[in-house]
């Protein structure tokens, strides 16, 4: 039982890596930047924590979901749901999550739903 779950463990930790890597090829052709900590996959969820500025949360959104509905599009990993979350300082920090069914997030990475179309469905 032990070596099942190493065996396990270990490959979940490689996808996540190139889960990554493919999440953070998208940011930085777009000059921005995320960290290894950033990316998160726990339960079917992928978390990314994006840093903006007050002036382009909705950018920022826009970009985070499409940057994992790129990535996941190489990927045949069973998750179900996407998570951004923003950080940002207006009197302090702020958080704002956001959160969308992955396979609305694909669609919006395959050009299949604008972003308005996108983010009229996932109500923001």
């Amino acid at each position: 039982m032990t070596i099942l779950f190493i065996l396990c463990t270990g490959l979940f930790a490689g996808r996540g890596d190139i889960l990554f890597n493919s999440i953070e090829s998208y940011f930085s052709s777009y000059r921005q930047s995320i960290e290894t900590g950033d990316v998160t996959v726990r339960e079917g969820i992928i978390s990314v924590k994006i840093t903006a500025r007050r002036t382009n949360i909705k950018s920022q959104q826009l970009l985070g979901f499409l940057s994992v509905g790129r990535a996941l599009q190489r990927t045949s990993n069973p998750f179900r749901e996407v998570h951004i979350i923003i950080h940002y300082e207006i009197r302090g920090v702020q958080e704002i999550l956001i959160t969308a069914p992955v396979e609305l997030v694909i669609q919006l990475s395959q050009g299949k739903l604008s972003p308005k179309q996108f983010f009229d469905k996932i109500g923001n």
